[in-house]
């Protein structure tokens, strides 16, 4: 998605940096244990697979990376965020733009809270249409067997 969005860019105005939203079943620091994928958990896969420090962020009630100045604003093109590790922040009505992947390693409770969720994804702020596929859709991968 990002050769998309640098090809968009290239050729209007618009900047678009994809982020994708890792949804995880644990945050607390005495809540990390074997079988539950945890904040930090999901942090370290990241940087194993090259993701840099700079482009993760976590978003819990203890601890908000997206508070720090240089990730204040999402939209800005010096911000770096590529990823974002929650458990709950969607589905307390929080809207991230750029949003356009959902990894969601926490089980769904419902068919409904899951299609809540996505319907946080499909509604970025300010959104229009780019006439690009890749960037005009939202792609989600659930660990749940609620949609599959």
């Amino acid at each position: 998605m990002q050769a998309e969005a640098d090809t968009l860019q290239a050729k209007t105005p618009r900047y678009i940096r994809p982020i994708c939203l890792v949804q995880v079943e644990r945050t607390g620091n005495d809540q990390r244990e074997v079988g539950f994928i945890h904040a930090e958990d999901a942090r370290e896969y990241l940087l194993t697979l090259g993701v840099r420090e700079q482009q993760i962020a976590i978003r819990t009630s203890a601890q908000n990376d997206l508070k720090e100045p240089e990730n204040l604003d999402l939209l800005s093109p010096t911000n770096q965020v590529r990823f974002i590790i929650t458990k709950q922040a969607l589905q307390e009505g929080w809207d991230c733009p750029f949003a356009y992947v959902l990894c969601s390693l926490a089980p769904g409770s419902s068919r409904n809270a899951m299609t809540q969720l996505i319907g946080r994804i499909l509604r970025q702020p300010e959104t229009v249409k780019t006439g690009i596929a890749a960037l005009d859709e939202c792609y989600l991968n659930p660990a749940s067997r609620v949609l599959r």
